[in-house]
């Protein structure tokens, strides 16, 4: 997904390694951290996550709900929580309210949702509508290069190499601009290029 899940917290593994009296993994250490610290947003969408990643989802829902209360605006939250609702076909709900959020804001502030927004929609298998947003986001954020990154990402999931490389041709000075380094690289237009040969040719992908 194009948009940024993890906000820049240490993991349960870190915590882990840090000093202490007695023998407690790094799970309990990140519990108790979040019972001493509930104001805290950032230590409780990180058990979220640690308990995600342990494959244990309904820890990370009940953990994720209060956080969803107390900060429904935070964007890393939102993402957690579509993702367990996309991996468990329940994204129907989730959709609506970040849909709600979403036309809520003025236009200036939807690029970060939207992107979420459109990345679940392509997810979904819904291209149409993940397309249509990209489209609008490109015409509200004509400075920024992120929409047309993830625009070109689903052409070329589509198999159209010209036009995400015509995207990301777009894309590249606005980059430059906005300090996006990696993005809309000569590299990735070639890469780009590569596949879009090899798929009109008949030969597989690299």
């Amino acid at each position: 997904m194009v948009t940024q899940i993890w906000p820049e917290t240490p993991s349960a593994t870190t915590l882990q390694s840090q000093p202490s009296d007695s023998d407690v993994s790094g799970l309990e250490i990140l519990k108790i951290q979040v019972h001493d610290y509930p104001s805290d947003w950032r230590l409780a969408l990180l058990l979220a996550r640690t308990h995600y990643e342990n494959g244990n989802r309904e820890a990370a829902v009940r953990t994720l709900r209060p956080l969803q209360r107390l900060h429904p605006d935070r964007l890393q939250a939102m993402t957690l929580w579509a993702l367990l609702a996309q991996e468990t076909d329940q994204v129907t709900e989730p959709m609506k309210q970040l849909n709600k959020r979403f036309d809520s804001l003025p236009a200036e502030r939807r690029l970060k949702l939207g992107l979420l927004l459109a990345d679940l929609e392509r997810l979904s298998g819904e291209s149409k509508a993940a397309a249509d947003r990209y489209r609008n986001l490109i015409n509200d954020n004509p400075k920024r290069p992120e929409p047309l990154l993830a625009f070109a990402l689903l052409k070329r999931d589509q198999g159209r190499g010209d036009d995400a490389i015509a995207l990301l041709r777009k894309a590249m000075p606005l980059s430059k601009k906005s300090g996006l380094n990696g993005y809309g690289s000569r590299d990735t237009c070639i890469a780009l290029g590569a596949r879009s040969g090899a798929q009109s040719t008949g030969k597989p992908r690299p």
